[in-house]
């Protein structure tokens, strides 16, 4: 698949599809290994380490969650109900990944960030 500056998507199939400008696309991929560097430069690439990185992303859920509450909840009830969320998360996330990563199959590969 190809993308020009004139947001022509054009599939392997040679189907072509113009993007408008609301409209948004995102690739999830195995690797850049057959990236030219123009879809490289044309693509925000994120890179989502395999490496326990879903515990970055509930921390910063966590923040936003908490900086988000409602205006009548203390500060202690913030951070104490952000400290028993992360105890949550700690407590049963990474044992429950484990569980299902020895005990089923996938058809695609999945990052256990894409499972918190």
């Amino acid at each position: 698949s190809v993308m020009d500056d004139n947001r022509l998507l054009t599939l392997a199939s040679n189907e072509r599809i113009r993007l408008l400008p609301h409209m948004r696309l995102i690739f999830e991929i195995r690797d850049l290994a057959y990236a030219s560097p123009a879809t490289v430069t044309r693509a925000g690439i994120l890179f989502i380490s395999e490496m326990r990185q879903w515990k970055n992303f509930v921390k910063s859920w966590i923040e936003h969650f908490r900086d988000n509450e409602a205006a009548n909840v203390t500060p202690d009830n913030r951070q104490a109900r952000a400290a028993k969320l992360e105890e949550l998360f700690d407590k049963y996330c990474e044992s429950t990944m484990l569980e299902i990563f020895k005990s089923f199959k996938t058809v695609v590969p999945i990052l256990d960030f894409n499972m918190v």
